[in-house]
């Protein structure tokens, strides 16, 4: 997929790896326009981006994504931009244990909420281009960590929710594609382990020590493979040092057929209808 003059709509831009995805996006010629909550760091970013990139091509609207109206009127914004939005990103993600609701809102309600927004305006059967919805779960999405019960509940629900509306056979012809963005640990404001916000916190910052992180910028390398790759509709990338994605099958086991996870190299995965 040519990312050159396409429509970008992106949530949680203004820091960590929204922006990274923001001026990965801008480097290839598209266009966008990110929301955030934090309208500071948001109209900061919008600067610092503007001056690289030009007024025209980034812009910045602040947004409390769990606010269905404010959403709406963030995308809309995009929309009228831009003449229309091929991409959207849903990344706005908190993690706090302590919230769950709040948590449950952001990663979950809102990112589901976006994407309909995006699929209504992007069928072409309602007389749209067609287009890419990427929705940014988490390894944590894929994997138990009893550290953050809430978190992953909501990412695998991302990764869930991605996935089925993908299958839908009526999708090729619809022209949308959806896929789904799962970075391992990542060096942001999230992973600081702060004020109890996940449980065992000593123990997982112990652990998050030992481990290095990634960086965003990494992320944002894979989010480009992602949504350039136009037959993966689908699929669920990883982002960690090596991207490789990752597709739900089923096995039989014990004359049962249960949904395991399949590791498949990039460069190896089947060939389906996409934007």
């Amino acid at each position: 997929m040519d990312l050159s003059g396409r429509g970008v709509f992106l949530t949680g831009g203004a820091q960590g790896i929204g922006r990274c995805v923001v001026s990965a996006l801008l480097g290839k010629g598209a266009r966008v326009l990110f929301c955030d909550v934090n309208a500071d760091v948001g109209k900061t970013t919008e600067e610092e981006l503007q001056k690289q990139y030009g007024a025209d091509n980034v812009a910045f609207v602040q947004c409390d994504v769990t606010d269905a109206d404010q959403l709406k009127a963030a995308f809309d914004a995009a929309v009228s931009k831009f003449g229309a939005v091929e991409i959207c990103v849903n990344n706005a993600g908190i993690m706090d244990e302590r919230i769950w609701e709040k948590m449950i809102a952001i990663n979950m309600t809102a990112q589901i909420r976006g994407s309909q927004l995006a699929f209504e305006h992007m069928r072409r059967d309602k007389g749209g281009r067609g287009g890419v919805i990427v929705n940014t779960a988490s390894l944590a999405g894929l994997k138990q960590h009893y550290w953050v019960p809430v978190y992953g509940a909501t990412k695998h629900a991302i990764v869930g929710y991605t996935t089925s509306c993908a299958a839908d056979p009526d999708m090729p012809a619809l022209g949308v594609r959806w896929c789904c963005l799962c970075p391992t640990g990542v060096n942001t404001a999230m992973m600081d382990l702060k004020e109890d916000r996940v449980k065992n916190t000593e123990q997982l910052r112990q652990m998050v020590t030992k481990e290095a992180l990634i960086e965003p910028e990494v992320v944002a390398t894979s989010f480009l493979k992602l949504v350039q790759d136009v037959d993966n509709n689908g699929k669920i990338l990883v982002a960690d040092r090596q991207a490789v994605y990752r597709q739900r099958m089923l096995v039989d086991e014990d004359g049962a057929s249960n949904p395991v996870l399949v590791d498949t190299p990039l460069t190896q995965h089947p060939s389906v209808p996409g934007q």
